[in-house]
Formats: structure tokens, C-alpha cells, sequence
């Protein structure tokens, strides 16, 4: 339904002029006032000049409220002389005699006509008259006449039915005037019973509202009770209800109302100090919040200002905090207690697993934080997050409240006296607060097990874990899960310390500063270990953009970003390191630890990468762990010389390009230098690098050096008394097959390191040959052009990767076949010139 109402209409109701009138407006009057100037522009509309003269009346000069009678022919008040004043002003004579005419012949037009209406109908007005004297005869006969000359002139019949009903009237109506009377002397006694009906209902209001549980609404009508009683009682209770009684009142009625207001106020009194009651019951809960706490003490003061309610608050929200923290931690420390106590110690091939399945969750949740709710130790880390979350809630929950009340009661707003601060329940109140603190930061050292960071900073990294830390855990979801924590115990710590209870900002600055350094240092110990563990996870898998290097590679760049990003959290770093502020030393400590961590780990995952190329075999056992979970295959066993070799190209890699783009990335994180760090770092993966690959180098030359001696010395050739060369020997052949066959493999593993590899065992082939024709005794000509012949063959096929030391040897090897053919020279002059004559067979 529609209630909107136009401007018109609404005017039109309330007979308005304007929606915001500046006086009175009579409506009747208006309305008057309305009809009259309507009639008025009728007659003017209807007006016309009886002299022919104009068309229209002159609106304008009709300046007085009946000058349109005045010169309106027809009216018995028309003034020929306001005629003309009015309408014909300025006429002139001419017009004005013409005028006379149009009106002379108008009133003669009219008197004809009034004389054919009276010829016409004559006999009409005749006959009327007739029809009156009859009518006027019969009323007057003095017989039966109504109008005959008697004294109750008709009217007879009419008095007597008149007194009649006069009698029956009284008898009728006379009951109802007398209850009427009656029911206004009740309805004045009901009246002063209506004005007085909130106080005698007040007992049962109040009741209502206790019952509801608005007392507000309970104290407001109680005072409102008490002052009327107080001050206004004849008003409640007036001694003569009727009011025209003037006498004073007896003692006998003033003692009957005061009764009657005892018997009342004794009702409201009865509800009032059981409401009191519920609400000291209610300043004992402690689950109410602090604003209901602050309108129930004000209510209790209201009521009695004397008591001490807030002292009553304080004592029992004391206790309860004292309770719940120790309960809440007792409960959660046992849950807890049950799942570290459930695990199982781990093998480092399950800690190795559990490593890799928290690397792939890392991984594969780009841009968000991974969950690590199925891996090892996740039960109990979440045990522990549920410890500190719940014991920081039960500390936010009630602290704060017990402060508030506390701190408002010493600036005096509870009552009118402002000196509350240097009273003895503030003095309590303040050591009740502190002991709450206390607690809270106690139950949480405890649990962690915490040393005090000024003594712990000083000593080196502790060598096994606290106690509460899982020892099936990994760095990742370590951290993951530490963050958690330290988030929740951060928050609750700032929110502690915004209440500015004297004497515990320290204390809980301490307690968060020993947690974080804890935490760190957990990481960093983590951290280094399961640097130890990762060389498991290398699964000779390619790198799909550098094949000549593994996914290794990646997976600890992952592994490591991961654990110096979370621990810059952990530390809360501040990049303060250069002042001398207490923050800057705290941070460089920080940042120490973490430093030497990061650098220790480096190092860890470079002999692990030698020692995972060192592994007799591929582990099937650890290779069935690692299966990809998504595809379901096991990558391709390799044997130990091409994990050598890609070993090799992966810490040739890590020299070029990885450890310098790793330092860099923590120097500027943490804005430390890690210069003479990361040279050793370089020194140790250039060694490591040399050493490992020299050690496959030598080998295969082994290899090669014992077909070359064997060939030279134990296949039954002898150098001094050969004949001319036919040819290169086989042992040659077989020589540079076994190089070829060690080129065809490093080309299809690692095509980097061919040119390296085989220049090594050219020099190791050279240093071989050298060794053996050494130990030949003598050369006649024919068999230092074989030994010549063979040399010249294995240095022109050899030649790109003949080094200059190889180079070097080989012009030894010349040397030594010279100098032994010389010594025997001299006795086969002779020989020698004939063998000279002979031409030289060409290579084949």
C-alpha cells in the first residue's frame, strides 16, 4: 500500500495555503473568503454594461468589497453615480447621451415584456389567490381550525405527546445519568491509579528484566522508583482520589499509604538483591567479555556504592587465568607427549624419502605455500602449533580483560573519587598481571626448552636437537611449520605488550627473541643435515635444459633458496648489522649463525656430490623410493663412470656459474660479504672437480697405459734386430680403439668433457709410451723406424688433443729411440746404410 500523499491534497486536507505557513490560518475563514471571491468573479464574468458602453466591468477600479452592487443595475444598492465613477470615468457626452438611449430603449424592451408575462398568466395569479384565502379560511375556523383563537393554539396534541414522552424519558434515562456519574468518579479513581501504575507495577518489571538479563533497563526503573517514592509519594498515592476534597489527610490514611508503598518497595527490594547477586555470580564467569564485565560492575556500584565489586573481579579473573594457562598447557603438552612418543626412529635413506617428498611439495606449489600434512613428523609439529596457539589464546582471552578492568579502575572510572592508582587492589592488581605474564612466557620456555639468547649466541651450534623437535622431520616443512608458530607467538606477544602492564614488555621481548634464535637455530641444524642426506637424491635424471648437467642441480637450488628465504623470516632481520644499536647486534648474530650455516651446507653439497659419483652401484632400494610420483617409472640405472662424468660436468657447472649466483643471492638478502667464502667454495669445486675426474681419467688409462706395455715389452717384439716396418703393430690399433670407445661415451654423456678426458689419457698414453721404450734395450734402424713409425702414427691421429705436456713427452719418446739407436749404431754402418736404401713403407 501506498503512503505517499501529494502537495496538493495534503494542503487541500488541512486547509493550508503554503507547507510552512508564517501565521495562523483560519480554515472556515479561508474557505468564506474563497466562496466570496469566487462569487465575485462570477458576477463580474456575468456583468454587463446596461448602456452599451463596454464590454467587460473595470476589474481595476473595484477597490471596495461591495462596489459591484453598486453598479450593477439589477441591485437594490446600485449608485448612478459610482456607475459612472466607476465604468464610464472618462465617457464623453455624446457618449453618454447615446448611452441614455441604449438604456431608455432596454427598459421600455423590458416593461413589454413584463406586460405579456402578466396578460399571459393573469389567470394563473387569479387562481393562486383563490386557492390561499381558502387555505387561510380552514385554518382559522374556530371550530376545527389549527389556527383558531384558543390558548394552546394546535399545539395540544403535540405538549401532550411531548410530556409524555418526557416521563418515560426519566424513567428511562435517569438509571444511566446515575451510572454515568458513577463511572467518572471511578474513571477519576482509575485515573490516579494509571499515572501511579509504573510503581506499582515495578516489582514485576524488574523481575522481567533480570530475567532477560537487562539490568540496565533494571536499574534505570529502580532509581526512577526510588525517587518518585522519595520525593513525590502524595503523586503515587493521592489521599483524595477525586480531588475536591480539600482537608488534610489523617494519620489512619497516611499510615494505610504507607503500608501500601512498603508492601511494594518490599517486592522491588527482593528483586534488586537478586539481581545484585546474579551479577556478582557474573563477575566470576570468566568466558563474559570485557565490556559485559564493565556494564556489570557500573550496575553493582550503582546499586551499592560502598562494595569493592571490582576487587571482586580482579581476585577471581586472577585465579581463573592462573588455571586455564596451567590447564591448557598441561592438556596440550600431553597430546603432544603422545605423538612424539608415537614416532620411530628413521633410517637416512627414510629421512633421504621424506626429504624428497617435501622437495617435491615445494616444487609443484608455485606461488603458494605448500602443505605438509602427510610428510614425517607432521603430526607432531602440528601438536606443538596447537600447544602455543592455544595457550596464546587463552592468554588473549582473558589477560587483556583482567588489564582493562584493572587499569580503568585506577583512573577512577568506576567511581567519582580519581585516586585509585596508589590504592592496595591496583598494588595487587599490578602483581596479579605481571604473575599472569609470567606464567604465559614460562609455560612456553619450558616447552621449548629455552636458553637465554645472550648465553646460546655465544656457543656453537648445538649438536643434536631440543628435545620437543621432531627427529623425523626435514628443514622444509621445519620451517614451514616454525613460521606457523612464531606468527601466532609474534601476534601475541605485540597484542601483550600494547597493554603496557608494568614490567613485562622485557620479559616478553626476551621470551620471542629466544624463540627466534631457537628456531634459527634448528633450521640451520636441519638444514646442514639434511645437506648430508641429498646426495641420495641425485637420480642421474638430465636436465631438460642442460642435458649435460642433472636435475640435481635444481632440486638443491630449490632446496637451498627455500631454507635461506624462511630462515630470513625465522630471524626477522632488520639489515641493521653495521650499527651499534642492541637491534643490530642481535641481528648480526642472527645472521652469523645463518651465514656460517649457509656456507657449511655448500660445502656438504659438493662432497656429496662426489660421493654420490663414488657409490659402488645405483641403489634400487632408494631408486623405488624416489619413484616420480606422478609417472610412475624409475629413471635409468647409470653406471659408475658416467656418474663420474656427469658428477663432473655438475661441478664444473657449480664453478662457472652456480655458487657465485647462490652467494650473491644471500649477500644481498642479507647484506653480508661472503668473499673469501666463496673463493674457498670455488677452490674446493675446482679440487673436488679435478680429483674426481682425474680419478676416472686415470682409470681408463690404466687401460690404455697396460696395451701400450704390453705391446711394446711383452708381445715378443724385438726392437734391436726388426727388419724394416710393414707396418703399424695391432697393440696401436687396440690402443686408440679403447681412446675411441672412452670418446664415444663421454660425447653421448657428457660432450663437454671430451676434449678434457682425452687429452688426459693422451698424456697418460704418452707418459706410457715413454715408460716402455724406455726399458727397451737397444734399436737396430729397422726398429727405431718401427717404434719411430708407430709414435708419428699415434701423434698425427691424435693430434687435436695432443697437449702441450703430451707434446713434450712424445719429443722425449723421439729423443730416448734416438739416443738407444746411436749407442749401436756405430757396429752396423754397414746395415745401417743398406736398411736406408730401402724405401719407406707408407703408412697404412
Amino acid at each position: 500500500m501506498s503512503l505517499s500523499v501529494s502537495e496538493d491534497e495534503l494542503l487541500q486536507a488541512y486547509q493550508l495555503s503554503s507547507l510552512y505557513p508564517q501565521r495562523w490560518e483560519d480554515g472556515a475563514a479561508r474557505q468564506g473568503d474563497r466562496e466570496a471571491v469566487e462569487k465575485t468573479h462570477a458576477a463580474i464574468e456575468e456583468w454587463s454594461d446596461p448602456m452599451g458602453l463596454r464590454s467587460t466591468v473595470p476589474a481595476s477600479r473595484l477597490t471596495e468589497p461591495n462596489q459591484l452592487d453598486k453598479i450593477s443595475i439589477g441591485s437594490k444598492s446600485f449608485d448612478p453615480k459610482t456607475f459612472l465613477n466607476t465604468v464610464h470615468p472618462n465617457a464623453s457626452f455624446a457618449e453618454l447621451s447615446q448611452g441614455a438611449k441604449q438604456l431608455k430603449t432596454s427598459i421600455e424592451q423590458r416593461s413589454e415584456a413584463l406586460k405579456v408575462l402578466v396578460d399571459e398568466n393573469f389567470d394563473r395569479f387569479v387562481s393562486v389567490k383563490a386557492t390561499t384565502d381558502e387555505v387561510f379560511r380552514s385554518m382559522t375556523d374556530p371550530d376545527v381550525g389549527p389556527l383558531a383563537d384558543r390558548s394552546d393554539q394546535g399545539v395540544q396534541g403535540l405538549r401532550t405527546y411531548v410530556t409524555d414522552a418526557s416521563v418515560k424519558a426519566d424513567s428511562v434515562f435517569r438509571p444511566v445519568l446515575e451510572n454515568y456519574v458513577k463511572s467518572m468518579k471511578l474513571r477519576n479513581t482509575l485515573g490516579v491509579f494509571q499515572r501511579s501504575r509504573f510503581f506499582f507495577n515495578l516489582p514485576g518489571s524488574l523481575q522481567e528484566y533480570v530475567e532477560a538479563g537487562n539490568y540496565e533497563a533494571a536499574l534505570r526503573d529502580y532509581n526512577k522508583g526510588k525517587y518518585l517514592l522519595e520525593s513525590r509519594p502524595a503523586q503515587l498515592l493521592p489521599i483524595h482520589s477525586d480531588g475536591t476534597n480539600t482537608d488534610p489527610p489523617t494519620e489512619a490514611q497516611l499510615e494505610q499509604q504507607r503500608r501500601i508503598f512498603a508492601r511494594v518497595w518490599d517486592g522491588v527490594e527482593e528483586v534488586m538483591y537478586d539481581m545484585q547477586s546474579k551479577l556478582l555470580g557474573i563477575l566470576r564467569e570468566p568466558h563474559r567479555s570485557v565490556d559485559e564485565q564493565e556494564k556489570c560492575i557500573e550496575v553493582l556500584l550503582e546499586l551499592d556504592p560502598t562494595s569493592d565489586v571490582v576487587a571482586v573481579f580482579l581476585e577471581s579473573q586472577h585465579e581463573h587465568i592462573k588455571q586455564v594457562l596451567h590447564s591448557t598447557y598441561t592438556r596440550e603438552e600431553q597430546v603432544f607427549s603422545s605423538y612424539r612418543e608415537a614416532e620411530k626412529d628413521c633410517s637416512d635413506l627414510e629421512l633421504a624419502k621424506n626429504l624428497y617428498d617435501c622437495l617435491y611439495l615445494v616444487r609443484t606449489s608455485p606461488g603458494a605455500k605448500p602443505s605438509f600434512d602427510k610428510v614425517l613428523g607432521a603430526q607432531t609439529w602440528q601438536a606443538a602449533d596447537n600447544l602455543v596457539e592455544q595457550l596464546c589464546q587463552t592468554a588473549l582471552h582473558t589477560i587483556p580483560i583482567f588489564w582493562r578492568i584493572a587499569r580503568d579502575h585506577a583512573e577512577g572510572k568506576f567511581g567519582k573519587d580519581k585516586a585509585f592508582s596508589t590504592s592496595s587492589i591496583h598494588a595487587e592488581a599490578k602483581a596479579w598481571g605481571v604473575q599472569s605474564i609470567d606464567l604465559f612466557t614460562k609455560s612456553l620456555t619450558q616447552f621449548f626448552g629455552l636458553e637465554s639468547f645472550r648465553a646460546r649466541s655465544k656457543k656453537p651450534l648445538f649438536s643434536q636437537l631440543p628435545a620437543w623437535v621432531s627427529a623425523t622431520t626435514c628443514s622444509l616443512s621445519a620451517t614451514h611449520a616454525m613460521s606457523q608458530i612464531l606468527s601466532t607467538l609474534s601476534d601475541t606477544v605485540r597484542d601483550l605488550r600494547n597493554l603496557a602492564i608494568p614490567g613485562t614488555s622485557t620479559q616478553l621481548h626476551a621470551l620471542l627473541l629466544d624463540t627466534r634464535f631457537q628456531f634459527t637455530e634448528i633450521l640451520c641444524y636441519l638444514w646442514l643435515r639434511d645437506a648430508r642426506l641429498c646426495h641420495y637424491l641425485e637420480n642421474w635424471t638430465p636436465n631438460t635444459q642442460q642435458p649435460a648437467i642433472t636435475s640435481y642441480l635444481f632440486a638443491f637450488s630449490v632446496f637451498n633458496r627455500w631454507n635461506a628465504r624462511e630462515g630470513f623470516v625465522l630471524a626477522d632481520v632488520r639489515i641493521k648489522n653495521g650499527s651499534k644499536n642492541p637491534e643490530g647486534e642481535v641481528d648480526t648474530a642472527f645472521v652469523g649463525r645463518l651465514k656460517e650455516s649457509f656456507t657449511q651446507v655448500l660445502h656438504t653439497f659438493l662432497d656429496g656430490i662426489v660421493t654420490a659419483a663414488q657409490s659402488p652401484l645405483d641403489m634400487p632400494e632408494l631408486q623405488s623410493l624416489l619413484r616420480i610420483p606422478h609417472e610412475g617409472r624409475l629413471p635409468p640405472p647409470r653406471d659408475r663412470d658416467t656418474r663420474i662424468l656427469l658428477s663432473a660436468s655438475n661441478l664444473s657447472h657449480l664453478h662457472s656459474h652456480v655458487i657465485r649466483a647462490w652467494v650473491k643471492q644471500f649477500e644481498e638478502a642479507y647484506q653480508v660479504s661472503l668473499g673469501s667464502e666463496q673463493q674457498h667454495l670455488l677452490d674446493v669445486c675446482a679440487q673436488l672437480d679435478r680429483e674426481l675426474l682425474g680419478d676416472s681419467v686415470r682409470q681408463k688409462g690404466k687401460l690404455v697405459a697396460s696395451i701400450v706395455r704390453k705391446g711394446i715389452l711383452e708381445e715378443g717384439i724385438n726392437w734391436g734386430q726388426l727388419g724394416k716396418p710393414k707396418g703399424v703393430n695391432s697393440f696401436v690399433y687396440h690402443a686408440l680403439l679403447s681412446l675411441v670407445q672412452v670418446h664415444a661415451q663421454i660425447r653421448a654423456t657428457v660432450p663437454a668433457l671430451v676434449s678434457r678426458v682425452i687429452m688426459a689419457l693422451v698424456e697418460i698414453l704418452a707418459d706410457a709410451i715413454l715408460d716402455a721404450f724406455s726399458k727397451v734395450p737397444t734399436f737396430n734402424m729397422g726398429g727405431m723406424l718401427q717404434a719411430t713409425l708407430e709414435i708419428e702414427f699415434v701423434h698425427q691421429t691424435l693430434a687435436y688433443h695432443v697437449s702441450p705436456k703430451a707434446e713434450a713427452t712424445l719429443k722425449h719418446v723421439y729423443e730416448t729411440i734416438s739416443t738407444k739407436y746411436s749407442a749401436t749404431a756405430g757396429k752396423n754402418d754397414g746395415s745401417l746404410q743398406k736398411e736406408l736404401e730401402v724405401p719407406m713403407l707408407p703408412a697404412p
